[in-house]
C-alpha cells in the first residue's frame, strides 16, 4: 500500500513539474456578444432567406428559418446546421470557428441542369423529383481558410435541397428545405 502512495503521490509531482509555467489555454469558445472582425454573419441568397445564423459555442452556425423546414434526407430527429467547422480537416483544429466568406454565385440554367444531373450520380441521398428551377452555389470560407461549397437547389420556390460539400458530396449531408404551409 505504501508503495502505491509513493507512486501515485510521484505521479502528481511529475505532472505538476510538467505544466509549470504554461500560459493559459488558447481561447475556444466563440464570444457571441463581440464577434472577430473578419466574421461573415449575413448569409446570401436563397439560404439568407430558408436561413439564418445561430451562436453555438464553437461558432456560428447556419440554421433554418422559423418559416422553413430543414431536414436531413436520412432523419426526422437529427436538426440540420451547417457549422464553419463543417469541413473534414476542422477535426484536428482548435475552435472557435466562424465563416469570414459566404460568396455566392447563381448558376444558368444549363449550369445548373448538369450540376443537378452530376450531384445526383455522385450523391444516392440527392433526389430532386423534377428539374432544378434555380441553383446556387455559396463558397463559405472559415477562419482557417477551408473552404465548404453549400450548393442550393430549387425545385420550387417553396422547396429544395441543399447540398454541403466539405470537400466532397456525402449522402448524410444533404438536407431538404421546405417553406412551412400557413394555416
Amino acid at each position: 500500500m505504501k508503495n502505491l502512495i509513493a507512486i501515485l503521490l510521484a505521479g502528481v509531482t511529475v505532472f505538476a513539474k510538467a505544466h509549470q509555467g504554461e500560459t493559459e489555454a488558447p481561447q475556444t469558445a466563440y464570444d457571441c456578444e463581440h464577434p472577430p472582425a473578419d466574421a461573415v454573419e449575413e448569409i446570401p441568397g436563397i439560404l439568407g432567406v430558408a436561413g439564418g445564423m445561430s451562436c453555438l459555442p464553437a461558432g456560428p452556425a447556419i440554421h433554418a428559418d422559423p418559416t422553413w423546414i430543414w431536414r436531413y434526407t436520412g432523419s426526422f430527429f437529427d436538426v440540420p446546421t451547417i457549422p464553419g467547422y463543417a469541413h473534414v480537416d476542422s477535426a484536428s483544429m482548435l475552435p472557435p470557428f466562424y465563416f469570414t466568406g459566404l460568396s455566392l454565385r447563381e448558376l444558368s440554367a444549363e449550369e445548373a441542369a448538369q450540376r443537378s444531373e452530376q450531384l445526383a450520380r455522385e450523391v444516392e441521398t440527392y433526389r430532386p423529383a423534377g428539374p432544378i428551377a434555380r441553383m446556387q452555389t455559396i463558397d463559405a470560407v472559415n477562419n482557417y481558410g477551408r473552404s465548404i461549397a453549400i450548393h442550393v437547389a430549387m425545385e420550387s420556390e417553396n422547396n429544395g435541397w441543399v447540398l454541403v460539400c466539405t470537400p466532397n458530396c456525402q449522402p448524410n449531408y444533404v438536407i431538404l428545405i421546405e417553406k412551412r404551409k400557413r394555416n
